[in-house]
């Protein structure tokens, strides 16, 4: 902790002494907090959307595994006083077998869903990039910290612009779409 603020603290004192000393005046500075970028932009909503969908549907489909499961073992629990010993054996395997085929699904879906999500922020977060690289340029900024893993740990409100890379960012995808 104390070597990210003193990271912070160096990289601050290296942008702002030389202009003071020099008399060029304050550099500007930007703080952005792409989590709320991620969830106030449209195309962030609409990836939110897309992957609770597609939740639901991996869900639908372990449901489906579940009942089977279940109906396997209702079945065994209700033959088994009827079959012979090996008969049983073969059942009780086959249900166990089951249940693990189960569980490596579960994981499977599990592992998707990650890969899913850190796809879809990653494709999000590279086109904010793009969005936050231009208006740094076009706006002067010497520098823009990301405000949780920038080791921000105070910033004015006058210097987030999150607000406005939003803004950039829903229409810079508008103007995509139009163009499609």
């Amino acid at each position: 902790m104390r070597k990210c603020v003193f990271f912070a603290t160096t990289v601050v004192l290296i942008l702002f002494v030389p202009g003071v000393v020099f008399g060029q005046g304050l550099t500007r500075v930007g703080v952005i907090d792409l989590q709320r970028c991620l969830q106030e932009s449209q195309e962030g909503k609409r990836a939110t959307e897309l992957l609770k969908r597609k939740k639901a549907e991996l869900q639908r489909e372990l449901d489906k595994k579940q009942q089977e499961l279940l109906e396997l073992r209702a079945e065994f629990e209700k033959q088994s006083m009827m079959l012979s010993m090996d008969a049983q054996e073969s059942k009780r395997k086959d249900v166990e077998r089951k249940a693990r085929e189960l569980e490596y699904y579960l994981q499977d879906l599990n592992e998707e869903m990650a890969r899913a999500q850190e796809r879809e922020k990653k494709r999000i977060f590279d086109e904010l990039g793009t969005v936050i690289d231009s208006m740094g340029s076009e706006g002067g900024y010497a520098i823009i910290l990301e405000k949780r893993a920038g080791g921000v740990l105070y910033g004015n409100k006058a210097v987030d612009i999150t607000g406005q890379v939003i803004k950039a960012y829903d229409t810079v995808k508008q103007g995509q779409e139009k163009n499609r």
